[in-house]
């Protein structure tokens, strides 16, 4: 079964993400990356992340702060 592509809020919070580590060496709180991308609601991007977390975009450790990580994507020559 073929995979959905991500939303374009989907994508937005990834690449947010990517940024925010690539910058200040550590990942963003989720009030962060709601501030950074103008949105209200912390559970928008609670549940955006924990969907992009089941895509394996990420991995997310629950019992720690800041605990967003980017997981390695392979590329279709390797």
């Amino acid at each position: 079964m073929k995979k959905k592509p991500l939303t374009e809020k989907q994508r937005l919070v990834l690449e947010f993400i990517k940024l925010f580590i690539d910058i200040k060496g550590f990942s963003p709180c989720l009030q962060e990356i709601a501030t950074g991308l103008n949105m209200k609601s912390r559970s928008n991007i609670h549940r955006i992340v924990h969907y992009l977390k089941d895509r394996k975009h990420l991995t997310v450790d629950p019992l720690k702060a800041r605990s967003l990580k980017l997981r390695r994507r392979r590329s279709a020559t390797s």
